[in-house]
Parts: C-alpha cells; sequence; structure tokens
C-alpha cells in the first residue's frame, strides 16, 4: 500500500486596506497571476534574491529591528478637505504629539485636497502604529512615509 506524503503549507493571513487591496488586484490582472498568493510568494522570493538578502543566511538575517529603536521618520498625508477626516487626522497627531516634532500643512485654493508633511522621532513601534492608525482613515487619498535610520 502506498502512503503519499502529506505536505502542509502554513496560511499567512495579512490586512490591507482598500488602496493596497486594489493595488494587488491590478498587479494580478495586469502580470496574469491566478491569486494574490502567488503574487505574495514571487514578491517574497524576488526580494530574498535581493542583493540585501542573497548573500544572507536566513537563520542570521534579522528581519525585526527591534522596536524600541529610537528613528526619524518622514509622512507626506493628502487628505480631502473634509472637517470630520481632518478631526481623525488631528486626533491621531495629539495621541503622537511628542513624537510629531515637524508638522506642514498646505491648504491650495481650487483644490479639494491638504497635503500634511510630519518629521516623527521616536520609537519604531510607535512610528508603526501612528503608520497603521493614518492607515486606517479610509478617506485619504495619498500617504507616504520614510524612515530615515
Amino acid at each position: 500500500m502506498n502512503k503519499k506524503k502529506v505536505v502542509f503549507i502554513p496560511i499567512v493571513s495579512v490586512s490591507l486596506n482598500d488602496n493596497l487591496k486594489k493595488f494587488l488586484d491590478k498587479l494580478i490582472s495586469n502580470n496574469k497571476y491566478k491569486n494574490k498568493s502567488k503574487l505574495i510568494r514571487d514578491a517574497i522570493l524576488r526580494l530574498q534574491q535581493s542583493p540585501d538578502f542573497s548573500n544572507m543566511d536566513a537563520a542570521t538575517i534579522d528581519f525585526f529591528t527591534p522596536l524600541t529603536k529610537k528613528i526619524i521618520g518622514n509622512m507626506i498625508i493628502v487628505v480631502p478637505n473634509d472637517i470630520n477626516i481632518l478631526k481623525k487626522l488631528n486626533k491621531i497627531e495629539n495621541n503622537y504629539s511628542d513624537q510629531i516634532v515637524s508638522k506642514n500643512q498646505q491648504f491650495y485654493t481650487n483644490n479639494p485636497h491638504n497635503t500634511f508633511f510630519m518629521v516623527f522621532e521616536g520609537s519604531l513601534q510607535d512610528f508603526r502604529s501612528i503608520v497603521v492608525e493614518i492607515n486606517s482613515i479610509k478617506e485619504i487619498k495619498n500617504f507616504r512615509y520614510l524612515i530615515i535610520n
């Protein structure tokens, strides 16, 4: 009697905002992927083969920088000029007022959007938290961030 070996592949679940989901859907349709899993697998394999990771042993790579590490991060946020959305953003800013060391707001006439530039200085964990909170505002038109160090 032949016994077949069963291979279990772990299931990984991720949460994505609507913009990232739409972006993945567009990549899937443009690149002829069957589903998101295959696209994400290919992306991770490409990352593994990039010069930054290719010469490292997988067991020695520290994928997770200590969350207590102090960083400087920049954020650019584009939101509609709507009082309710601005209140949501302002509430988040107030929660991180000790870490937001600089903020610049651009209000344009004849433009329905506002642009915010923020400099964040604090722990990586706090930066991740503010990024998640800002991303949770569904009405955001564009959000970019960069960790400087």
